[in-house]
């Protein structure tokens, strides 16, 4: 889900300094828990279908690594972006763990955005990556509340092309009994703020954690 191909404009409710900040905030948190990690774990699937843990955190170094403009030339050369895309966060996911927990952390601080989507992108990337590579090694989340509420805003709002497609959250209404907070008018879909954001983002297994009326037609849209 590489966060350049949402081509929308989102106007924040926070500021693009406090996105930052919880973007620096949860790539750190995310570098100490991969650093726990053993080699089964590092090797899971992940909830990102067909990439692995490693592959994941590929991917999350790739966007950090490798400037915008020599990515788009090596995907206009490859001709296809999911491809390229997922070429390279499994080159850089084959690294040693320890090599990538420490280029990791070491470039957890870099201010980067796309253009015109801003940082609303590397926050929602992290966020819902973070949870991909988390749940199916059996860890808890530890999103910040803020950060979540952010970016539940533009996953739910319609806006978040190439992240979620507006006709997946048209007409719902979308509660978070963990965050007070909510979205949207319509048939009511309950649940927590993680869970909410990774059903909105087609991870099917959070599908089973809501509830409400609403939670029946986003199960069908996703499916």
């Amino acid at each position: 889900m590489p966060f350049w191909r949402a081509l929308c404009i989102y106007v924040p409710v926070v500021t693009k300094d406090e996105m930052f900040a919880a973007i620096f905030v949860q790539r750190r948190r995310l570098a100490d828990m991969l650093d726990g990690l053993n080699d089964d774990e590092w090797n899971t699937a992940s909830l990102c279908a067909g990439w692995k843990v490693r592959d994941v955190v590929g991917h999350l170094l790739s966007i950090l690594e490798i400037p915008i403009g020599r990515f788009v030339l090596n995907v206009i050369k490859a001709r296809n972006f999911d491809k390229y895309s997922d070429r390279v966060a499994r080159q850089i996911g084959a690294r040693d763990p320890k090599s990538l927990v420490a280029s990791y952390r070491a470039l957890a601080d870099k201010r980067f955005a796309p253009p015109i989507v801003g940082p609303i992108a590397p926050l929602t990337d992290v966020f819902v990556h973070s949870r991909d590579i988390e749940r199916p090694i059996g860890k808890q989340s530890n999103l910040d509340s803020d950060g979540l509420r952010t970016v539940l805003d533009y996953v739910c709002g319609g806006g978040a092309r190439g992240f979620v497609p507006p006709s997946r959250t048209r007409g719902l209404r979308f509660e978070a009994t963990d965050l007070g907070w909510s979205l949207g008018d319509g048939p009511v879909v309950l649940g927590t703020g993680e869970a909410i954001m990774m059903a909105v983002a087609s991870r099917r297994s959070a599908l089973a954690e809501l509830s409400g009326e609403g939670a029946i037609v986003l199960r069908q849209r996703v499916s």
